[in-house]
């Protein structure tokens, strides 16, 4: 947006230098210097050239020192068109007026959403402030305060707390467990074939294979482990249940672990056919 507009000076008149036909884009001022005895500093300007005539027209332009360059009329709409472009030209000697009607469209527009902010400049507030409504433009700091603690973690840690996953989550390293982990029951008492279990028990152990470092866990509709991907391997281990929801075998494509219960639902042996 700050490339888009131009210099603010209050009250400003002069006139031209020299003629400007049709299709100029370069020409000069007689006087660059304010009501105050200021001069103008260099930059980016616009103009009403002969005001109140047949010949009336907005220029956009550059001013260094006296000369103006990149000369852009803008109509009434603001629409910008390279050069002059009143048929007649404007006479030297005729009146400039300074004006902002080219920010006011500028900033019109940005806020109706038809013009965007300027990324090479973007805006900032003069304090850190104090977010409390969803639909406020939050600061980088902010955002960085708020991301803090939640994301980028490494390294080993403690995680307190019953975390649940709702869908099917990805480990990219190994798992170990030295203490049973609890998770609410989705099917029933019965129910052992819970992510928790296969992974901790099951492929932990030494009885199907060495362990799974970067395993893809899938479910069925009742929510019971349907099959284990080991994303390193490529192998999909395929889980069976009988009809009391109770985990009864485990196939890798070309063995299969049928698993044993004692009476009371205890694991009692896991053996490989």
């Amino acid at each position: 947006m700050s490339s888009k507009l131009t210099k603010v000076v209050a009250n400003f008149e002069t006139s031209l230098a020299t003629k400007l036909g049709n299709g100029a884009v370069a020409g000069a001022l007689t006087s660059i210097t304010d009501k105050n005895s200021v001069a103008l500093p260099n930059g980016r300007y616009c103009m009403i050239v002969d005001r109140g005539t047949g010949d009336e027209e907005h220029l956009l332009f550059d001013l260094t020192g006296n000369a103006i360059a990149n000369i852009v009329s803008v109509s009434r709409q603001g629409v910008q068109t390279a050069g002059v472009q009143n048929l007649n030209g404007h006479r030297a000697g005729a009146k400039c007026y300074l004006t902002d009607f080219i920010n006011l469209k500028v900033i019109v527009d940005i806020l109706n959403g038809a013009d965007t902010l300027d990324a090479a400049n973007p805006l900032r507030y003069d304090a850190d402030p104090s977010f409390n409504d969803g639909k406020q433009v939050v600061t980088k700091k902010y955002a960085d305060d708020q991301s803090a603690g939640k994301v980028g973690k490494t390294g080993n840690e403690n995680i307190a707390g019953v975390k649940t996953f709702q869908d099917r989550p990805i480990f990219q390293s190994g798992l170990t467990s030295n203490t049973p982990v609890s998770a609410a029951d989705p099917v029933g008492s019965n129910d052992v074939a819970t992510k928790q279990w296969v992974l901790a028990l099951a492929f932990g152990g030494a009885a199907l294979i060495s362990g799974l470092n970067s395993p893809q866990i899938n479910y069925d509709r009742r929510g019971r482990v349907r099959s284990v991907h080991d994303l390193d391997n490529g192998k999909t281990y395929v889980l069976t249940y009988d009809p009391g929801d109770v985990l009864r075998s485990i196939f890798d494509g070309t063995n299969i672990w049928v698993i044993q219960y004692k009476p009371d639902g205890a694991l009692q042996a896991i053996s490989k056919r």
